[in-house]
């Protein structure tokens, strides 16, 4: 096998606020899609408003039949749990030259280059990448938010050649819901039957809660307990998923002054380190640090607060990104391990909820091509 790059967007302006649409007319085996998205942030900075916000969803469709689709925040924590590395994640929210920079792999294998899992889009019939925006997302445009017409985009198609056979199946991610959490109670989700399962990846995102916090349990249910994979509290699958994954550590940029509230990319266990990018006469000092949040405080010498808004780079570091938390169906690497649903007239995945908050879960199968 040899490999080589296929240049299929380098800068592309996208709309602040809709959908790119892009024919794939590549013949060859892709192994992956690798995305850099970029913006710049407006005269006054942009606080607490990451890239992973405003690229909304992406799609590979044939017509009305949609083949991939999730949003950034979940491709970026996909790239994570399958390749046990960050993705490349530059936050940032200094002013005017501020340029936030995010990167991650759209994996059609188990990680790059899988010979076995893979995509032939020769095999459809009008294979199109969309990709839809929204630069005022989290929040308005401008002076404080992203500057008009600076969202980027560049895609770069990742190709195998000389193969021994031809991959008969790609990894296929779909988000299956995207809801609001109540504060108490189970929510049943039905999920799909045709596909053996690989992945998973819940997300539950609230200012101040772990993830543990906003979803306690975490059940999936065959045909009302004939059959009953995994029944856990949602602290104890975090805490296997750090082991088994690992931290995550981000160069993030900050624009704050003393008593500032900041928003992370980890949610569970973060520690971070501020280092003065202005002057060394300004002691940083984290008050606290949890639940996808951290509380700056800032000092002169002789102990009074610094209250000039300045540049700050954090070394942020923690897990559990975007406050995802990845959901294995059996060994991600062996195919005949995985969770097998056709069988069963009705899988339900159902979580506990203890607190209000943005929930998401994608779900990743084996589809043949």
């Amino acid at each position: 096998m040899r490999t080589r790059d296929d240049v299929i967007e380098y800068q592309k302006t996208l709309d602040d606020v809709g959908t790119y649409t892009k024919d794939l007319k590549i013949r060859d085996i892709v192994s992956a899609l690798e995305f850099e998205f970029r913006g710049t942030n407006g005269a006054s900075g942009n606080l607490d408003n990451f890239i992973s916000d405003v690229i909304t969803k992406i799609e590979i469709v044939d017509g009305s039949e949609v083949l991939y689709s999730c949003n950034l925040m979940e491709l970026e924590a996909l790239h994570f749990y399958k390749r046990k590395s960050a993705p490349v994640l530059f936050p940032s929210e200094w002013v005017s030259t501020g340029i936030q920079r995010h990167s991650c792999l759209l994996m059609f294998g188990r990680d790059l280059w899988d010979p076995d899992f893979a995509m032939d889009f020769h095999n459809f019939t009008n294979p199109q990448l969309k990709v839809t925006s929204n630069i005022a997302a989290i929040r308005a445009a401008g002076t404080s938010g992203y500057t008009t017409s600076t969202l980027k985009m560049s895609c770069v198609a990742k190709i195998m050649e000389d193969l021994p056979s031809p991959p008969s199946k790609y990894l296929m991610a779909k988000q299956q819901k995207a809801w609001t959490s109540g504060t108490a109670g189970d929510n049943p989700i039905t999920l799909p039957r045709d596909l053996p399962y690989r992945l998973a990846i819940l997300r539950a995102y609230v200012a101040g809660s772990d993830i543990a916090e906003a979803i306690t349990n975490l059940k999936v249910n065959c045909d009302r307990g004939k059959f009953i994979p995994f029944d856990r509290y949602v602290k104890d699958l975090d805490a296997e998923a750090l082991a088994r994954f690992g931290e995550i550590r981000i160069k993030h940029d900050i624009y704050r002054a003393h008593g500032a509230t900041i928003r992370l990319l980890v949610n569970t266990e973060p520690h971070s380190i501020p280092i003065n990018k202005a002057s060394g006469a300004v002691i940083p000092l984290i008050n606290w640090e949890w639940s996808s949040q951290m509380y700056l405080s800032l000092f002169l010498h002789d102990g009074t607060n610094y209250s000039t808004t300045q540049n700050w780079t954090l070394n942020e570091q923690g897990h559990a990104l975007h406050a995802t938390l990845p959901i294995l169906f059996g060994d991600p690497d062996r195919p005949e391990t995985w969770f097998d649903p056709t069988p069963y007239d009705l899988i339900e995945f159902t979580p506990k909820e203890a607190a209000a908050a943005v929930c998401s879960i994608l779900l990743e199968q084996p589809r043949p091509l």
